[in-house]
């Protein structure tokens, strides 16, 4: 495999080929690739979030119906 091919295979698999690394204030080095990791894990910690409260909202008027049946609430 020459090294184009593996450059292109790493592009291929959204790893960043070629693109900076930024230095901090205290001169370390980010990684472009841990960058975008932490990126997605916040988009999906947000996501997560919402799912949980969606759920705990509909496990809430599952509750109530429930008791509303058991006592024979109806409709």
């Amino acid at each position: 495999m020459t090294p184009e091919e593996a450059r292109q295979q790493l592009r291929d698999a959204g790893i960043p080929v070629g693109e900076p690394w930024n230095q901090t204030t205290e001169k370390t080095v980010k990684s472009p690739l841990v960058e975008r990791q932490k990126e997605h894990l916040r988009a999906l910690e947000s996501l997560l979030e919402k799912q949980i409260e969606a759920d705990l909202e509909r496990q809430s008027k599952l509750a109530a119906a429930l008791v509303k049946l058991k006592h024979g609430g109806g409709t």
